[in-house]
């Protein structure tokens, strides 16, 4: 976890709480400088109970805005995500 991340995203406007959730749960999961971030949309939904639609439309709206960078995958150990 990041505390400095975390930080960064609580002081920051979202536009909605869904959106907050989301990027929190995703700054929980990030190494200290932001980056590293693993974690499957599945993962997401299960902690947050958002559905499917939302977490993957809210992922791709970070992505579009800037928000979040995708820098590759990482394989998964058992075969699905």
């Amino acid at each position: 976890m990041s505390w400095r991340v975390a930080n960064a995203c609580a002081e920051r406007k979202f536009g909605s709480a869904t959106r907050k959730q989301i990027i929190m749960f995703l700054a929980d999961k990030a190494s200290d400088d932001g980056s590293g971030i693993w974690c499957s949309k599945g993962t997401i939904q299960r902690h947050t109970e958002l559905g499917e639609t939302t977490v993957k439309r809210t992922i791709r709206d970070f992505l579009k805005e800037g928000i979040l960078v995708e820098t590759g995958a990482r394989g998964c150990k058992k075969s699905y995500a």
